[in-house]
């Protein structure tokens, strides 16, 4: 029997066990996913839990759901990796051995030696991250942002919409909002925020945070009830800084493969083709035949507003609006569709759009 295990079941994580299950004709072949949470989490839409008031369950899809045999879902915190043996440790003293391995435990936020940061600052990376941020956003009056990314530009917009009565600053250290993409939208990003008030410090670092004060580098203070940090992330160090080669094989490892935010923080798209390739490249070792190189196809950059306002960019092109808010919507159904069954996917996006518009 040939044991494949793939650690982490995030967007990565679950287009390689699905890869899998298209796949595998033997019988000779088990594979096992173990995630820490009994559920796949849609991290894309965590900062619209974190602002509205009944999309949290909608987010959540158990695995046992994606997960059907010859798949096998074992839930459990992963504490060590023993590659001389082949061997994965996890807690209350389980063993599973592997013979082929993905290593997909995606990313965590970043403090980057930033005092405070870890003890004051909320980040936005997990479902429970979402429901801290609700909770403390409830007797909110003043509300800080660090980082003026994907994560922070969107959670910023939607608190305008959803709660005007806030006092919002967004801190951004470089000069622009967004500055992965192309400068119209960052120049979009930044006239909504400004004409909801919020009050925007570009070009300028967080130094400490106290538990009621940010202070930057020049010396200014800001007072908050709560501080949202979306700053950065870092890959999973549990098998330290992972190197890969073209094919996606953990250099020094001829039976292990990596995928996702674990080698390559990004976006959910990137991880899934990683996922696939990685699974795909297993299954070629094992067949003994040459292996795929993984490049990476864009597919464009969605980013929500505010509300119903979304741009979508690829390359030249972008749109934004409503238009690009039901291309939103169209993705995240097409997602749902590729890892559900039918009249699934159907009923979780249905009751995800009524949530929302209830909220």
């Amino acid at each position: 029997m040939i044991n494949i295990v793939i650690l982490g079941g995030g967007f990565a994580g679950v287009r390689a066990g699905l890869t899998f299950k298209k796949n595998i004709i033997s019988h000779n072949i088990r594979v096992t996913i173990i995630d820490r949470n009994s559920f796949h989490t849609f991290t894309p839409s965590l900062y619209e839990v974190a602002t509205a008031e009944e999309s949290s369950r909608n987010v959540r899809i158990p695995y046992k759901y994606i997960f059907k045999k010859p798949l096998e879902f074992v839930e459990g915190n992963v504490e060590k990796i023993d590659t001389a043996a082949q061997k994965i440790l996890l807690d209350k003293n389980r063993t599973y051995q592997y013979d082929y391995l993905i290593f997909a435990l995606g990313s965590e936020s970043a403090d980057f030696g930033i005092q405070g940061i870890k003890e004051y600052g909320i980040p936005l990376k997990t479902l429970g991250d979402a429901l801290r941020i609700k909770n403390a956003l409830k007797n909110a009056k003043k509300v800080i942002i660090g980082g003026g990314g994907f994560s922070g530009t969107e959670i910023a917009c939607e608190l305008v919409v959803r709660k005007p009565h806030l006092n919002i600053i967004l801190i951004q250290g470089s000069d622009v909002l967004l500055k992965e993409l192309r400068n119209e939208i960052s120049k979009l990003a930044k006239k909504r925020l400004e004409e909801g008030n919020v009050y925007l410090i570009l070009g300028e670092r967080i130094k400490t945070v106290t538990k009621e004060t940010v202070i930057l580098d020049g010396g200014k203070a800001f007072s908050y009830d709560a501080f949202i940090w979306t700053g950065g992330v870092k890959s999973n160090k549990l098998m330290g800084d992972i190197r890969v080669d073209d094919s996606l094989r953990v250099k020094g490892q001829q039976n292990i493969f990596a995928a996702g935010d674990a080698i390559s923080p990004g976006i959910a798209p990137k991880a899934e083709e990683m996922g696939e390739i990685a699974a795909e490249n297993i299954l070629r070792t094992i067949r003994k035949k040459s292996l795929m190189v993984y490049v990476y196809h864009g597919m464009g950059r969605i980013v929500p507003l505010g509300g119903h306002f979304v741009t979508f960019s690829m390359g030249k092109f972008y749109i934004s609006g409503i238009f690009a808010y039901a291309l939103q919507q169209l993705i995240y159904l097409r997602y749902l569709l590729t890892i559900l069954p039918f009249f699934q996917a159907i009923k979780k996006f249905i009751k995800f759009e009524k949530d929302l518009a209830r909220s």
